[in-house]
Parts: structure tokens; sequence; C-alpha cells
């Protein structure tokens, strides 16, 4: 599939590209031995095939939920604070 002048002219305003005149014959040729080889994989039969996100199977290792222990005591942490039902009061910022 051969891409002509108008097309490529196109595809450069939509990527934001400015292709200089002298690469535009390169340019197309590449860009249509991509489509050529995304036509291949087109072809390809994919039926029970399962779609994936990675080419490696990928799985998270999670720790079980648990409390942190030894837990500090909630009064000892509050002491140095003012508190007012167990949260800590500051003074008024905005007059």
């Amino acid at each position: 599939m051969q891409l002509d002048a108008k097309t490529l002219d196109t595809l450069a305003w939509l990527s934001r590209l400015d292709i200089p005149a002298e690469e535009t014959e390169a340019l197309s040729q590449s860009i249509a031995d991509m489509l050529t080889y995304f036509g291949q994989l087109s072809d390809l039969d994919t039926e029970g095939v399962e779609p994936t996100a990675h080419i490696a199977p990928l799985q998270n290792v999670l720790r079980e939920d648990e409390p942190f222990s030894p837990r500090l005591d909630r009064d000892l942490l509050l002491s140095g604070t003012e508190s007012e039902d167990g949260l800590i009061t500051l003074p008024k910022v905005v007059g």
C-alpha cells in the first residue's frame, strides 16, 4: 500500500510534525510497510486466544491486611497536643 502526498501531509498535520520534503518519500514507504505488516497481522487466526494486557503473565503479590503491632498508645501520642474528643485542635487561621 502506497501513501499519496496528501495523506502523508494530513498525517503530519494530525501528529503536529514538520516533515522535510527530502524525507517524505522514505517516510511514506516506511508507513506503507507498517500498514502492510498490520494487514498481515489482521489475517492471523486468533480464535480461542484470550486478550492480554501484557506479554508476560503478571500477578500482584499482596500481603494480608493486618494492623501493625505493637501499636502506640493514642493518649501518649496526643499528650503533647491540644485535643478535644480525640481530635487535635488548632488555632483559627482565617480571621
